[in-house]
């Protein structure tokens, strides 16, 4: 127990008043829930008032329902309209709910007790209003415990009595001893506690970040309950985070003005209740108002709810039944799935630690980090970064657990919400935990598989965080389309079903609500927000079919051949000839048979590519070298076969022969040589016009660059190419060589690494040896490399000087 003084005794007596009680909690303790249900056993209260915006209170039927299986979360997002130049602002948030909850004892007692219940707390909408300096697009949440995590008085307090964070200093005071200690020892050390850490905080801090309207609107609703109280009723009842709690009772002592917050600026607001799961629930993996371990804390309260409740005297008892249950499990975790051998006295050797570990820190019961500590010496024999972490990541993971909510019949859910159930569901997803699972879909052969892979791209269209694609073809960008099956990974989560709750506003079902947000991106196109131009319309043909949207081709088919007409750009041209010769290619898995349109979109982006590219003007432009590489692969492929070949050739030696860019004759002399249309002699001849001509330096690397970007194999089956540019490098001073550094290394930086050594064995060749030695000196450090090149220049220097370059062995 701490100690406290006359003060704080004085505050806890003025939170449990005979017409009032004000609960203090810390959100999803089982300590302070436990306290609350034993409570409620012996005061009927006249209305139950929770921490919470007060538009969720007409959820609250469905939290209490037979058939709701926690956790659970509403969720709930509002949109700020855009104001001069400060853009549209989106603020979302999350209110979880566990079986341990206090919030959710007190409303389900108060269901019981038919007394009335409601949420007392600005709508989320005010607050987002209120805390511009926490504004972020991520989903926050309404029980965020920052105050206590940030307090330099409970860290303090922790290392004082020998625990290691917040979270362990909690667990030491209140869960521990909750079940054997009486209602005023709790509320008595609930009040100390939260009033340590309020006390660091001035007015204008706890303004600045919404806590005092916040309060405001709290103790609002508290007198308006006490106001409607009659004679003999029980006391009104309000459950709040300890943080609110004590600043409660002075602001009850005079009358309350209600916050009045101004809300037009808000445009969207809405809320629903979702599943939610163990793992967003805990703390360790970033829930800022979690407890640690909700596994764990979810077992010890079943526990305590079962029909022989135990004393208090038998509470330190429960919490070592929980704890050998829970080593039993990680052991067999272990043993099954790891093959780790845990004879039994490992085990008995755990318990007794822990048991020991307990009463050396001064607790009436173990708690989860004497578990953890008692695994660690017990359960991990070889090292402490690979067993141990192991070790360690299973025990962790058992103590958080896996568990998904499940909402009530009847639900608010949203309809698309329902929809994305049945079809994945129908598809054979698993999505009633929060387990990541990897789903391998033949998109060839498999027709049910191609469903999913719909169902997954339109979920990342809607911007829905299910599914993410790992391996595979992709068609709109035309990788990897020589495999066969897509590679995913996925986790259902609370953030699914938030997202798709905002998703909502596209359409009921996911069908609609992708067809409605790719008619979005379409109407972007046409108005020019998206770039107007043939390679972005080329996409958005094949990420229709990759959709599954072929109702929409005919549409983007006639969009797309308006944009190719009045494209002027030949790297988009050559990308939407590309593009559609691979939708081609891959009509069958995209099951884009019905686009009749295709052949002729095709011939008509590759003459207008063909035409552009005789026209080219202008300087170095990396996208027209990979737009004559693209124009290269299409008529290499099947779909290719029906374009005349011949216009491509007579461009490409047009623009070898007369562009004015390096970059451009390199990449075309590349393509022709590679074809067999340009012998090495030609070849040779070329390179030292550039590289041994008249021509500037940098113009000479940007040769050799496109060259090896389009013919790379020249590199080391073209003898003269080592030559020349041997000789060259051996003409440049140290100045130029430097300046020109950076384009030769991207010149060879698409090399594999066999590549660059094929290229270091041809080099070493032309000096008479058989490797270039050794190239990397791991016994210097770079300053003695930096000295001794400082004492070559020097000696360089002071030899030229003297008429004596010659001694200098090149």
């Amino acid at each position: 127990m701490l100690q406290t003084s006359d003060a704080i005794r004085a505050l806890s007596a003025s939170l449990v008043r005979p017409d009032l009680i004000v609960f203090p909690v810390r959100h999803h303790s089982p300590g302070c829930a436990w306290q609350l249900q034993a409570l409620l056993t012996r005061v009927r209260p006249a209305a139950v008032l929770v921490e919470g915006p007060a538009g969720f209170t007409p959820m609250i039927p469905l939290l209490v329902h037979a058939e709701a299986r926690m956790p659970l979360a509403l969720y709930t997002y509002a949109v700020r309209k855009a104001q001069g130049e400060t853009p549209e602002k989106r603020r979302a948030a999350y209110y979880p709910f566990c079986d341990h909850s206090p919030e959710l004892v007190a409303l389900r007692a108060a269901a019981a007790l038919g007394v009335p219940a409601r949420f007392i707390d600005l709508d989320f909408a005010a607050q987002s209003l209120l805390d511009d300096a926490s504004a972020s697009e991520e989903a926050l949440s309404l029980l965020d415990e920052r105050h206590f995590r940030r307090s330099q008085a409970l860290a303090a307090l922790a290392r004082q009595l020998g625990c290691r964070d917040h979270e362990e200093l909690w667990e030491h005071l209140f869960e521990a001893p909750a079940m054997g200690r009486e209602l005023e020892a709790h509320v008595t050390d609930m009040a100390a506690y939260c009033q340590l850490a309020r006390a660091e905080y001035s007015n204008e801090m706890l303004a600045a970040d919404g806590t005092l309207p916040r309060e405001a609107e709290m103790a609002w609703h508290i007198q308006k309950a006490l106001s409607d109280r009659r004679d003999g009723d029980g006391p009104v009842l309000a459950v709040v985070g300890g943080f609110h709690a004590v600043a409660l009772p002075a602001l009850l002592s005079r009358p309350v003005q209600r916050p009045d917050i101004a809300c037009g600026a808000i445009i969207e607001a809405s809320s629903a209740l979702i599943r939610y799961s163990f793992d967003r629930l805990d703390r360790l993996n970033g829930y800022v108002a979690g407890m640690s371990s909700p596994a764990w804390h979810q077992r010890l309260w079943e526990l305590s709810q079962k029909p022989a409740k135990p004393s208090r005297a038998g509470a330190p008892q429960l919490r070592q039944e929980l704890a050998l249950s829970f080593l039993f499990d990680i052991a067999t975790e272990l043993r099954e799935r790891f093959r780790l051998a845990l004879p039994l006295p490992a085990l008995m050797a755990a318990f007794e630690q822990l048991l020991r570990l307990a009463e050396l820190r001064g607790r009436p019961a173990p708690v989860r980090e004497d578990l953890l500590d008692a695994v660690t010496s017990c359960f991990v024999k070889g090292d402490a970064d690979g067993d141990g972490a192991l070790v360690l990541g299973v025990a962790r993971r058992m103590l958080s657990g896996q568990s998904m909510g499940k909402v009530p019949p009847g639900g608010s859910t949203p309809p698309l919400v329902r929809d994305f159930e049945y079809r994945a569901r129908r598809q054979r997803l698993k999505i009633d935990d929060a387990q990541p699972r990897r789903a391998v879909l033949d998109l060839y052969r498999r027709a049910e598989h191609r469903l999913t892979s719909r169902l997954f791209h339109g979920l990342v269209l809607l911007g829905v965080p299910l599914a993410t694609r790992m391996a595979g073809p992709d068609f709109v960008n035309g990788i990897g389309l020589d495999r066969l099956q897509e590679h995913w990974e996925y986790a259902h989560s609370a953030a699914t079903e938030a997202a798709l709750v905002e998703a909502s506003v596209f359409g009921t079902t996911l069908a609609l609500a992708v067809a409605n947000r790719f008619d979005a991106r379409l109407e972007r196109f046409e108005t020019g927000q998206l770039s107007r131009d043939a390679e972005t319309a080329a996409s958005l043909l094949t990420q229709a079919c990759v959709l599954g949207l072929h109702d929409h081709l005919s549409r983007v088919a006639g969009l797309l051949g308006q944009v190719m007409a009045a494209d002027a750009s030949f790297a988009s041209l050559a990308s939407a000839a590309s593009t559609l010769g691979l939708l081609r290619e891959s009509r069958e898995p995209l099951e884009a048979e019905g686009l009749r349109e295709l052949p002729q979109l095709l011939q008509a982006a590759f003459e207008r590519a063909i035409f552009l590219g005789r026209e080219l003007r202008g300087g170095d432009s990396p996208e027209v070298v990979e737009g004559l590489a693209r124009l290269r692969e299409l008529l290499h492929s099947e779909a290719g076969r029906a374009l005349d070949a011949s216009l491509f050739w007579e461009m490409v030696a047009g623009l070898q022969a007369n562009h004015e860019a390096a970059l451009t004759r390199g990449a075309a002399a590349g393509l022709l040589y590679s074809a067999g249309r340009l012998s090495d002699e030609a070849l040779g001849e070329i390179l030292a016009g550039h590289l041994q001509g008249l021509i500037a330096p940098q113009d000479a690397v940007a040769f050799l660059r496109g060259l090896l970007q389009t013919a790379r194999e020249a590199a080391w089956q073209q003898r003269s190419l080592l030559q020349v540019l041997d000789a060259t490098l051996q003409g440049w001073d140290e100045t130029t060589f430097v300046a020109n550094l950076p384009e030769l290394r991207l010149a060879f930086a698409d090399m594999t690494p066999k590549e660059t050594d094929r290229i270091a064995e041809a080099a070493a060749r032309l000096h008479g040896r058989e490797d270039l030695g050794r190239l990397v000196r791991h016994d210097l450090s770079a300053e003695q490399v930096q000295t001794h090149l400082q004492a070559s220049r020097l000696l360089h220097e002071t030899l030229a000087a003297d008429g004596l370059e010659g001694w200098v062995k090149p």
